[in-house]
């Protein structure tokens, strides 16, 4: 691409000397004169735009095939991976039936639970690279729904009680985004809860509250949760990127965000969806 663009722009550079040499010319045989002067500008100009156009072209059908390229190694690339990430799925589902030791099931949940943020991980990738090159469908949706058909999917793990207080809200976003930021917040509630700690999620005039009674953060692992890769706890397996994408997703879809914690007491994620609400 580089190079075709170099020659592309070589090109413009040459016809537009050969124009300048055609207008000089065409002064020396006619005369120095207003008029001359004039119409060998317009010409000049004219002439100059229709090579520039033709040059343009040439470079936005090269861009052109070339994000058409890219765009196909990309659904070739994620098709590779998701490949092997359900291979493995299928067959550590069949092996856990047939293990029978503590130590056999221990290290199959160790693999589950690796798989499962390779999964996450994987999903995250696919969505922001069809973002990159492909628009953004927004939807109308209902936020009560949304946000109970996510945490049915987490009560199947049978982990810490999720309490639900939810008002309809019909809301327009991108709902895939929506969907993972949910549960990427739900999620972090979770994983720095004990299980006998509840969930609260409840949504009251357009403001959602993501509210666990765990480890907590203080002021300064407030101020550095949305960096990428940061976690607050390292004792708590992680990819660290989960806040950061929540929080890149909000800023585009002009949703606001904020976090209240307290070391020893949990964590509350507060999101406003006001500017999203359809009056």
């Amino acid at each position: 691409m580089k190079r075709s663009l170099a020659i592309s722009l070589f090109l413009f550079l040459v016809i537009n000397t050969l124009l300048l040499s055609v207008l000089y010319w065409f002064l020396v045989q006619q005369g120095f004169t207003r008029n001359n002067f004039i119409i060998a500008s317009v010409m000049f100009l004219l002439a100059s735009m229709l090579s520039g156009y033709i040059v343009l072209l040439d470079i936005l059908e090269q861009k052109a095939e070339q994000d058409e390229r890219l765009s196909h190694l990309t659904r070739e690339i994620l098709h590779e991976i998701n490949l092997p990430i359900a291979t493995i799925d299928a067959n550590l589902s069949m092996l856990v039936k047939h293990m029978e030791t503590p130590k056999e099931i221990k290290r199959a949940t160790r693999i589950e639970a690796a798989l499962l943020r390779l999964r996450r991980l994987y999903t995250e990738l696919s969505y922001s690279i069809r973002k990159e090159i492909m628009p953004v469908e927004r939807v109308q949706c209902d936020l009560k729904e949304v946000i109970e058909e996510r945490v049915e999917i987490f009560r199947e793990l049978e982990r810490n009680h999720i309490v639900l207080k939810l008002e309809p809200l019909m809301i327009i976003v991108d709902m895939i985004g929506l969907e993972q930021s949910i549960d990427n917040i739900i999620e972090n509630a979770m994983k720095y809860s004990e299980v006998s700690d509840p969930i609260e999620i409840t949504q009251r005039a357009g403001i959602l509250t993501i509210q666990d009674h765990g480890i907590g953060m203080d002021a300064n692992q407030i101020m550095h949760i949305y960096e990428r890769y940061y976690q607050g706890d390292t004792a708590h397996s992680g990819e660290g990127i989960g806040l950061a994408l929540v929080k890149r997703y909000c800023d585009e879809e002009q949703i606001g965000i904020k976090i209240a914690s307290e070391v020893g007491q949990g964590t509350s994620v507060l999101l406003n969806f006001g500017k999203v609400t359809l009056r």
